[in-house]
């Protein structure tokens, strides 16, 4: 039977590995793993194979027969980001083969203790060769660890916070852990942002003011918000309105017509790794929905200067779409979110019965399933004298419908 190590490699000093990871390092009749860890084991007289692929690792191992052992060498520990998971589920699913990690002390472990924190309650995630938007994961934690690489470096990152409003918050990063030129540079965002940093790096970013997890449960009053002039979904319409859009913590979210931006922010604070997107093309309205992010910390709200459809083009594509104001538009805007994802739940609000029927044929036309319509008239009490009295709001129609998938 074949014998294969998955060898955490550390921090990066030798002085940091394990004593087994380096006696499997010398027992073993084959070594793989990225050019720069095998480059320091060029003393070693045995067969090195760069990859770094978990496929064609296994693929390597299944079909070679000269060698009875292998050490597949990831960097830092097996068990944080590295291609162990895939590998070792390769592995274990053949008969011939017995697999085994060792860990090693990571960069995780390794930061916190330069930092003096402890690491068990840190958030942390990979901009390591990922397209990854970490604002959301930076709204909901008050530490989080990052792992950079490639394009996303630290400054980029630093950079990608200050334009988005948190370039207050506290950054501390680290280049060449372990090593004799280690270097670890705290300062805020907006500052490291004009700095330059090695591309392997680690960050930690800082943020005493995170939201909890369940800030998205709570209803915001209306006059939470910043209002202004701009028209506004009041509370009872946005709580439905939002419920029908059923979404998850992870979606993508448009909205249309975001007006003062009450129901971009409610929903932006339940998507605690998702983000919206609020379209809106009044410049008044845009400075409120900029005012009222930055009051309620709904930093993962991008906003779009625009009218919809054309608005839409470039964005990606949405699982749940509220449209509070098409313009005239409904039909091309629905076109374009259908085409975009044929299985998009759109939730629509319109007072006006020619809206409505435009909404519903929409609805027909792009084959909408599960369609539901709700006619909402809600009345509020004031105090008149000595007395109260229900005030009506006007009558406020919701559709929804989720696509079929069938264009």
């Amino acid at each position: 039977m074949k014998k294969v190590y998955i060898i955490g490699a550390g921090i990066g000093n030798k002085c940091f590995m394990h004593k087994k990871a380096a006696e499997m390092i010398e027992a073993v009749d084959c070594l793989i793993g990225a050019k720069r860890m095998l480059r320091d084991l060029n003393d070693l007289n045995k067969e090195k194979i760069e990859c770094i692929d978990a496929e064609k690792i296994y693929s390597f191992i299944n079909s070679n027969d000269m060698y009875s052992s292998f050490g597949v060498l990831v960097s830092g520990d097996t068990g944080f980001f590295s291609l162990s998971g895939r590998l070792t589920e390769l592995l274990s699913e053949n008969g011939g083969i017995s697999v085994e990690n060792v860990p090693a002390v990571g960069s995780l472990q390794y930061f916190c203790s330069k930092l003096n924190i402890p690491w068990d309650s840190i958030k942390f995630a990979s901009a390591h060769g990922r397209n990854a938007d970490i604002i959301p994961i930076i709204m909901f934690n008050k530490k989080v660890f990052l792992l950079t690489g490639g394009e996303l470096t630290p400054d980029k990152i630093c950079l990608h916070l200050t334009k988005k409003g948190l370039g207050h918050l506290k950054v501390s990063v680290g280049e060449k852990l372990s090593y004799d030129d280690e270097r670890i540079t705290e300062d805020y965002a907006s500052i490291m942002a004009e700095k330059r940093f090695d591309s392997l790096s680690v960050m930690m970013i800082h943020n005493d003011n995170a939201l909890e997890p369940d800030a998205g449960n709570r209803s915001i009053k209306d006059d939470e918000f910043i209002i202004g002039s701009a028209p506004m979904t009041k509370s009872e319409v946005r709580t439905i309105s939002i419920a029908k859009l059923n979404i998850k913590s992870n979606y993508i979210v448009y909205d249309i017509g975001a007006g003062t931006g009450s129901v971009s922010i409610e929903t932006a604070l339940k998507l605690y790794n998702g983000t919206l997107y609020a379209i809106e093309k009044e410049k008044k309205s845009l400075e409120l929905i900029k005012r009222n992010i930055e009051k309620f910390n709904a930093h993962n709200i991008e906003l779009i200067e625009g009218a919809a459809p054309s608005a839409l083009f470039d964005l990606p594509k949405p699982d749940a779409v509220f449209i509070g104001g098409s313009g005239g538009y409904m039909d091309d805007i629905i076109s374009e979110v259908i085409k975009k994802n044929p299985f998009v739940t759109v939730v629509i609000n319109t007072i006006t019965l020619q809206s409505l029927n435009e909404a519903l044929n929409c609805m027909e036309k792009y084959k909408f399933k599960d369609v539901e319509i709700i006619n909402l008239s809600i009345s509020k009490a004031k105090k008149i004298g000595h007395y109260d009295m229900m005030i009506g709001q006007n009558p406020i129609y919701i559709i929804s419908g989720k696509g079929s998938g069938i264009n």
